[in-house]
């Protein structure tokens, strides 16, 4: 028999109502034309957005002066083996940290998923430092959480971000897993093409097989 493949969204719908990181310009939408007796076709205009936003990849570009930037990286570190893991605290500690991670991807599903996307939480849950450190021991080839950032909001030392990105792991924040079980997929999260990209919005997807 036949394996069938199952597709799961796990991106942040874009949108102007969607929350973004304080001090971010919030995500601006305009009409440029629509169809009609003026215009053949509709347009929208885009602007205020960072590389940072909503689902989102980050290279070591980020927070490594001279680090890899997103062109940079080949394509197949955005494809590959993945682990959901569920975490029920408030923190992503190093007990949540799996073994057997080497050249995989690590997505860590918390009560983020659930929460609005058009209110930011500064209380999101976050990876703490030891799992920070564990992580980086165990060498996944990327790291995953479900808000705009695996650092706690307002810690300024961005321990995880250093760590794993310091390291060449990558950093794919934002993710919706809400509809998603813990257990092993095939990941695809493609960013854009941006020269000497620090970040980028991706469309993120994880591929069960059953």
């Amino acid at each position: 028999m036949s394996k069938q493949e199952i597709l799961h969204d796990i991106s942040r719908r874009i949108s102007p109502d969607a929350a973004v990181y304080p001090g971010d310009d919030p995500l601006g939408f305009s009409t440029v034309c629509v169809i009609g007796d003026e215009a053949p076709c509709n347009i929208t205009g885009l602007s205020g957005w960072t590389t940072h936003f909503l689902t989102h990849l980050d290279p070591p570009r980020h927070f490594v002066p001279g680090g890899a930037s997103l062109d940079e990286i080949p394509l197949a570190r955005f494809v590959g083996p993945a682990i959901v893991v569920d975490v029920s605290g408030d923190v992503v500690t190093m007990a949540n940290v799996p073994e057997g991670i080497q050249g995989k991807s690590v997505l860590f599903k918390t009560r983020n998923s659930n929460q609005d996307p058009a209110i930011f939480d500064e209380n999101h849950v976050y990876i703490d430092k030891s799992a920070a450190d564990l992580l980086v021991e165990r060498a996944p080839n990327l790291v995953g959480i479900d808000y705009l950032s695996v650092d706690r909001f307002g810690d300024e030392e961005y321990p995880a971000h250093r760590g794993l990105l310091g390291h060449n792991i990558l950093v794919l924040e934002g993710l919706d897993l809400s509809g998603v079980t813990p257990g092993l997929y095939r990941l695809v999260a493609l960013p854009l093409k941006i020269k000497e990209g620090d970040g980028s919005p991706a469309r993120a997807i994880l591929i069960e097989e059953r």
